[in-house]
């Protein structure tokens, strides 16, 4: 039939039976029978499109044919009017026929007598309204003209209640759909609209009052202003009054309906006025006692979404969070009796079995975070300590599950030290509980401090506490507690320090041994335990290697072909990986090529699944075992690199209705616009760990094998490119990136030249054009920006010209300017938009400037890339246009953030221009110092980095005693600060202007003469350094070398500060504040100190600081043996009989124990 035909078919017309027949195959089980119809079906629709709608009409039209047929047809129906921009669309081939198919639409909605056909026709309806009705936002027309019949055809059903009850329903539930769209229309009608709904919540039908209520919370969420919800405010009671009555009812599904509504809303604000007075009662009343369990879990969530949606004005609600807390409370109790089969179930079979346990935790995680975000916490763990307080003191297990698991849950929120350690003072104590399932519980408490308070719980005081513990634990007579423990120690096992953890080993290996012959479960639990151990006692750990290892060898052996024991055979890569690295490169060699040959045959098994754990562990596992062999590494890269690589194919693949999706998958979904189309992308979890893994494992290799990776860099930036275009998660690209800068440094310390010039080359090449486009996305430029300091760093210098210089600077300047654009519109608003009322959290705009500042930050990173490599080309191309920027983001009108910036150029401008542009420090280095006492921390980091850098060069002298003083004050006042999480970046700054006054006194003593005795107290008085790392390995390293000097100010007189800071360098050695040179030449300064004044020295120490001491006299003894062989053998001698009796003798009983 043509497409010029007339649509509409009379009444009644005559069935086309082969159509009906082609519907019925399309339903049937023979593929072969529906894979034709399906054929047949879509050269119909392709060629006859008015012809195909007309037929699948006159089928919903003939309510005699078998209800199956109907309800394929509404489908097909719908999908004839999708699409509807799309030129080549069914829709748009109907032409002048669309106007009869909106009205036979109506039409079928109105007649039809089936339940499940009318919700597909009704599905067809709001589908096409959603799609072809545009209304600007400031317009308020009185009725829809792409659809005029529309709304007065529902309204009129909605309103005849003569009409079916659930036809009526069916109508407001478009009505509900279409609110995003046609709301304007609706605020155009506000007395007739109010009065529909108004009506519709008197009801007598459970149905039409639901629909009608959820009309009412869908129709304020799509209003955009706070005025235009006002006039619909007064429902709400009424709204209320429908939910308590559809709760009292047999039947759950219009309750729910209601309840889903509420928790889709955004706009809770709106509720406001009724919260505590309607509400709550209601939804609270429904959470704890109403017979349907989702109804239940619907109601709580109901509360819980409300507090995410307006935390700043629900925290305001009396008793809102008490209430919620309850709830929290009565669903955590919501626990088994039988706790036989508990103990018997494993962890993911528990916690499916009691849903409303696990819903009930979360939610006390949940409503802890938005108090938080809006500073709001500190009064709601005053109510959460009396509520567990409260259950503690029951004794009941149910109550002291609850309470310990609420501590879990909070853990992260809490702030200082003091609370932390009363908080696990209880958890402590239900260690030892009768019940197994409190005992459980108090282990999961236990791993999830260690998580987030790991520099509390790594103490020695709580370590001396716990350790004893975990004993007892692997003792535990139910296996489910002794896991769970075993769990736990991963967690806490890796912050500990091996001093405190040492004389727990023999013990924990001798019980473990025994875990290690019994079920899987214990094995992996076990294997990981182990793992952890020897990763943090290191060569320690040596004495248990020959033991062990053999043990491993057979569990890979017997698991090697066992698809079902793949993860416990990547737990063994993963712990041999961790022993490789404690007994060192000449330990491990003679295993090294049979574990490796073992990693690359089990990742090459046939038939594995996609989500396969042993390549995660695998690739793992190579990088520690690269890092631990170095260059011996290197013939085994050409076997697994190719497995690796092969990673780098995985990708995003667009989702089809036909994609099979498993239950327990978990997938990443992703919308991407390509050709003016939107696609759905997705990606399973699995993928992105592998993908993530490989990049992780590529970028360990390059950066251990250095110039030894130079002739796979080529093989490795071919495979790489695909990645740049990633599009699931920009953590990927960022690495990806970051490894293509690690190939740039290969080659260049290979020698390859060429190669790094294509390398940069190629990325500028792909990225560059990303900051000129006209569609912007702030995080793919921020990573791209990100990934081009990166590559530029690593390439070195000599590798751009002037001109390719100018056009990097140009370019991303030109983004900044943008960026800095769109924050100003942002600012003003859109003509006529109103102010943000005090309750409204204005999150999403907060978030959007967090992603804008943190693009500007990446581009004025280039520059510093730029400047650290090709000085005087920036300064003659473009270092004028930064110091303009610099200057008016340093004016006092400037919003912090702009400072900010301004800071971060300052330390580039200084140091890698230096005295280059000394000329122009006047113009930005005096701000500098002015800002070491700003009062926001984030500004006053980097003014005392940047006066570090400056204080370098003899050019700030005339600043140095202002500055010296400025910055004593910094960490006289920092280091009083009280000891909790929001403190550390007030350690931070203090760490940095250490930095910067060992800098002032070394090169500007004339200076500061008249200071300098105060100013070397502050420094010596602020070591050790607490947070910042890097500023950790600097002071550190300078104490050594000023010890070593035996500078007068520093050791004091008559060497009075030597035991002190010396104990600081014992406790800094081998940890992330001393690098692998400072803590060498700790050792060897103990060494130098001599017998009688080590022996003094310990006498003022901590016993923990006294092992310590032990350890690095022995290493160093050790490390000395290899530099100075031939001489060994007297040195030793000479220093065991000069050192009696610290710390020889005790070394001497642990070096026998240890063989």
């Amino acid at each position: 039939m043509s497409n010029q035909m007339g649509f509409s078919p009379p009444p009644r017309q005559a069935l086309d039976s082969s159509f009906v027949e082609t519907i019925q195959q399309l339903l049937g089980t023979n593929n072969e029978i529906r894979n034709a119809a399906e054929q047949r079906y879509d050269t119909a629709k392709r060629n006859e499109p008015v012809q195909v709608v007309a037929s699948l009409v006159r089928v919903l039209q003939h309510s005699e044919l078998e209800l199956a047929v109907r309800e394929q047809s509404a489908v097909l129906l719908r999908q004839c009017c999708s699409k509807v921009k799309d030129t080549d669309s069914t829709w748009q081939k109907l032409g002048a026929n669309q106007a009869d198919v909106k009205e036979q639409l109506l039409q079928l909605l109105e007649a039809e007598p089936a339940t499940q056909v009318r919700k597909k026709v009704s599905d067809c309806i709001q589908s096409l309204g959603n799609q072809i009705i545009d209304i600007e936002e400031d317009q308020r027309p009185v009725n829809l003209q792409e659809w005029p019949t529309l709304m007065p055809s529902l309204f009129r059903m909605i309103c005849d209640k003569s009409k079916d009850s659930n036809l009526r329903a069916d109508c407001l539930w478009i009505v509900k759909e279409l609110a995003c769209s046609v709301w304007q229309m609706l605020v155009a009608n506000t007395t007739q609209s109010g009065q529909v709904l108004q009506t519709c919540l008197e009801d007598p039908a459970d149905p039409v009052r639901a629909e009608a209520a959820a009309l009412v919370t869908s129709l304020v969420d799509s209003i955009e202003r706070r005025e235009d919800r006002k006039p619909f405010q007064h429902l709400v009671p009424e709204v209320s009054r429908v939910t308590a009555a559809l709760a009292s009812g047999s039947d759950a599904k219009n309750l729910n309906t209601v309840l889903l509504s509420f928790q889709a809303t955004e706009a809770a604000d709106f509720f406001k006025p009724h919260i505590a007075s309607h509400l709550m009662p209601v939804l609270c009343g429904i959470a704890k006692s109403h017979q349907d369990e989702s109804s239940r879990k619907y109601a709580f969530e109901v509360i819980i979404s409300f507090m995410e949606s307006k935390p700043k004005m629900i925290v305001k609600i009396p008793h809102y969070i008490e209430q919620a807390l309850d709830l929290c409370i009565h669903f955590m109790m919501q626990l088994n009796d039988d706790v036989a089969t508990w103990m018997q179930e494993d962890d993911e079979a528990g916690e499916d079995d009691e849903e409303a346990f696990t819903f009930g935790k979360e939610a006390v995680d949940r409503l802890s975070r938005c108090a938080a975000k809006v500073d709001a916490f500190p009064p709601m763990l005053e109510v959460l300590k009396q509520a567990v307080t409260k259950l503690l003191q029951t004794g009941e297990w149910k109550q002291v599950v609850a309470a310990v698991s609420t501590l879990s849950m909070i853990a992260e929120y809490v702030d200082d030290e003091a609370t932390v350690s009363q908080m696990m003072q209880g958890i402590k104590m239900q260690l030892a509980a009768t019940h197994a399932r409190v005992r459980y519980t108090a282990w999961g408490a236990v791993a999830q401090f260690s998580e987030d308070h790991s520099d509390v719980l790594s103490s020695e005081v709580w370590a001396s506490q716990l350790l004893p513990e975990f004993l007892k634990g692997l003792d535990d007579p139910c296996e489910r507690v002794c896991l769970r423990s075993m769990e736990a120690f991963q967690h806490f096992g890796e912050s500990v320090e091996r001093e405190d953890l040492e004389p727990f080993v023999q013990a924990m290996m001798e019980k473990l041994a025994s875990k290690m012959q019994g079920s899987v479960r214990k094995q992996k639990k076990a294997i990981t335990f182990i793992a952890v151990i020897a990763g943090q006692v290191d060569d320690a750990f040596a004495p248990y290697y020959g033991h062990l290892m053999p043990v491993l060898k057979q569990v890979i052996e017997t698991t090697l072909h066992k698809t079902e024991e793949r993860q416990l055979l990547g737990k063994c890569f993963e712990c041999i990986s961790l022993l490789a690295r404690a007994v060192g490169r000449n330990g491990f060699r003679s295993d090294a090529e049979q574990i490796m040959q073992a990693m690359i045959q089990a990742t090459k098994m046939p038939n594995l699944p996609a989500n396969d754990p042993v390549k995660e562990y695998m690739m793992a596992a190579s990088e520690r075992i690269c890092g631990t062999l170095k260059e011996d590494f290197l013939p085994f890269v050409s076997h697994i690199l190719p497995g690796v690589l092969e990673k780098f194919t995985l990708a995003p693949r667009e989702f089809t209705g036909g994609d099979e999706i498993d239950d327990n998958d978990e997938v990443n979904l992703t919308l991407m616009q390509e050709n003016g189309q939107v696609k759905v992308m997705i990606m399973y979890s699995s993928e992105i760990q592998d993908l993530k893994a490989a990049l992780e494992c590529v970028h360990t290799f390059v950066e251990q094998l250095a110039a030894l990776y130079a002739p796979f860099v080529g093989e490795t930036a071919k495979a790489l490119l695909p990645v740049f275009d990633f599009c699931m998660e920009d953590g990927i690209r960022d690495l990806a990136f970051e490894t293509w800068g690690q190939l740039c440094r290969s080659a260049r310390q290979g020698g390859q030249v060429p190669i790094v010039s294509e390398l940069v080359m190629e990325f500028l090449k792909r990225v560059l054009p990303k900051f000129e486009a006209a569609k912007v996305d702030v995080a793919e430029l921020k990573t791209s920006a990100d990934g081009m300091t990166a590559c530029l760093k690593e390439a070195g210098p000599g590798i751009l010209h002037a001109e390719q210089l100018r056009h990097i600077c140009r370019t991303t300047l030109s983004a900044l300017a943008e960026s800095l654009k769109r924050r100003s519109e942002a600012a003003k608003g859109r003509p006529g938009a109103p102010q943000q009322h005090p309750d409204e959290d204005g999150e999403e705009q907060d978030d959007d400037e967090e992603d804008e500042q943190a693009l500007r930050i990446s581009m004025c990173e280039v520059a510093g890339s730029l400047m650290q490599h090709h000085a005087d080309t920036f300064i003659a191309e473009s270092f004028s246009d930064y110091l303009t920027l610099v200057v008016q983001w340093l004016q006092p009108t400037s919003c912090k953030e702009d400072r900010k910036l301004a800071l971060f150029v300052i330390c580039d401008f200084l140091e890698h221009l230096g005295d280059k542009v000394a000329a122009q420090w006047p113009q930005f280095v005096p701000k500098l110092v002015e800002d070491i006492l700003h009062p926001d921390a984030e500004l006053r980091q980097p003014a005392c980095y940047g006066v570090y850098l400056a204080a370098k060069l003899q050019a700030f002298s005339p600043l140095a005693l202002d500055a010296a003083n400025k910055l004593s004050q910094v960490v006289t006042q920092s280091r009083q600060r009280s000891k909790k999480k929001s403190e550390k970046i007030a350690q931070a700054c203090a760490d940095n202007a250490l930095s910067a006054i060992i800098e002032i006194l070394l090169v500007h003593q004339q200076a500061i003469a008249s200071v300098q005795a105060h100013v070397w107290n502050v420094w010596l008085g602020g070591l050790p350094c607490q947070e910042d790392e890097s500023e950790g390995i600097r002071n550190h390293r300078k104490l050594l070398e000023l010890l070593q000097q035996e500078k007068a100010e520093v050791v004091g007189e008559g060497g009075a500060n030597v035991p002190k800071l010396f104990g600081i360098l014992v406790d800094v050695y081998k940890t992330d504040m001393a690098d692998e040179a400072t803590s060498s030449n700790i050792g060897q300064f103990a060494l130098r100190l001599g017998e009688s004044k080590l022996e003094s020295f310990a006498a003022q120490f901590s016993e923990k600081q006294k092992k310590k001491l032990l350890r690095i006299v022995r290493e160093a003894w050790w490390l000395m043996a290899v530099v100075h062989r031939a001489h060994f053998l007297e040195v030793a001698a000479t220093l065991l009989v000069s050192m009696p009796p610290f710390p020889l003798s005790s070394f001497a009983a642990r070096k026998g124990s240890s063989g």
